[in-house]
């Protein structure tokens, strides 16, 4: 199979009411291994788009299109995407054990929202803070809500190409859990009488009736359109950030991405993102929180140019280049 032919279902995947993570090659473009250092893990999205979550026959429409989709592709290309999403889910099982298993992952989450609560409780007896009414800035998926089983479950059957359909089932399954401590640790902060946004890379148009009603089931306070803002028509989340910060004085924001901090990082190469970490080195553990994510995210993107549509040997040859520096 073609490369360019896969980057075009890719792409079309993509197109279809979501967004992936990363560079989607057009048809007919070279893609050049090259640009930035790669480790193990590839995976795309974090903004899904599909039907209501309590409507059958859009679940039914959601798995006619995919099956369409997939009888629309040579069966050749249908081979290789199989072989990427086989090796995609191997080379993400230990991340996602990790997530999924150990202690450790556990006490980072609580560390995260201890540190979290500490900043906050500090900020309501400050009085140079009282200017503005306060608030905190977090992501969702894997900052409060927790998504490993549903990609574990994937993972094992075979596929790790967590891609735009896929991300839609999954948002609409409505089955997202809270982290570990994140119920107490929001609603302390909502008795605090600090406001809480939620801003997240899930699809707005179609995906935030399936979010809100999954965060109320959790538990989580502040769920409603003025504090859930999800992506509409930009990724980039500074201009979010931005709307917050003009009614309210911002004390912390969270997240397990570097594009869930209002520091320049999107679009940047590996190198960038790590110069940008560096300058803020003054800023994490006291106005930004950070989650451990080793599955997905922007620093998969930034390997190299194009990662997500190599192939399994292209991405094996980058992962051990950057590997053995």
């Amino acid at each position: 199979m073609k490369r360019s032919n896969l980057a075009w279902y890719v792409a079309v995947a993509c197109l279809g009411g979501s967004l992936c993570v990363g560079s989607v090659a057009q048809a007919g473009s070279p893609t050049t291994v090259k640009a930035n250092p790669v480790v193990p893990t590839a995976m795309v999205a974090q903004v899904q788009s599909t039907p209501s979550i309590n409507s059958t026959a859009a679940t039914n429409t959601v798995a006619a299109n995919s099956e369409a989709t997939k009888a629309a592709v040579p069966l050749d290309e249908q081979v290789a995407l199989k072989q990427k999403q086989q090796y995609q889910a191997e080379t993400e099982t230990m991340g996602l054990l990790w997530m999924r298993t150990s202690a450790e992952y556990r006490a980072l989450a609580y560390q995260g929202y201890n540190v979290a609560i500490n900043l906050v409780k500090m900020a309501v007896t400050d009085p140079s803070h009282q200017r503005k009414p306060l608030a905190i800035v977090l992501d969702a998926d894997e900052t409060v809500v927790d998504n490993t089983k549903l990609m574990g479950e994937s993972v094992a059957n075979g596929n790790g190409r967590f891609d735009a359909p896929w991300w839609r089932q999954a948002v609409h399954q409505g089955k997202s859990q809270a982290m570990p401590g994140a119920v107490e640790f929001l609603n302390e902060v909502h008795k605090q009488g600090v406001e809480i946004f939620y801003v997240s890379n899930r699809y707005a148009p179609v995906n935030y009736d399936a979010t809100v009603q999954n965060f109320k089931e959790l538990g989580f306070p502040s769920v409603d359109k003025e504090h859930v803002l999800l992506f509409e028509k930009d990724s980039d989340k500074q201009p979010r950030f931005d709307a917050i910060t003009k009614k309210y004085n911002v004390i912390l924001y969270m997240g397990d991405n570097a594009g869930d901090f209002p520091i320049g990082t999107k679009g940047k190469t590996l190198a960038e993102r790590n110069a940008i970490i560096d300058e803020h080195k003054e800023d994490f553990g006291t106005t930004f929180v950070v989650f451990p994510n080793p599955a997905y995210g922007s620093w998969v993107s930034a390997l190299a140019k194009g990662y997500q549509n190599l192939s399994p040997e292209e991405q094996k040859q980058v992962n051990n280049q950057y590997l053995q520096q």
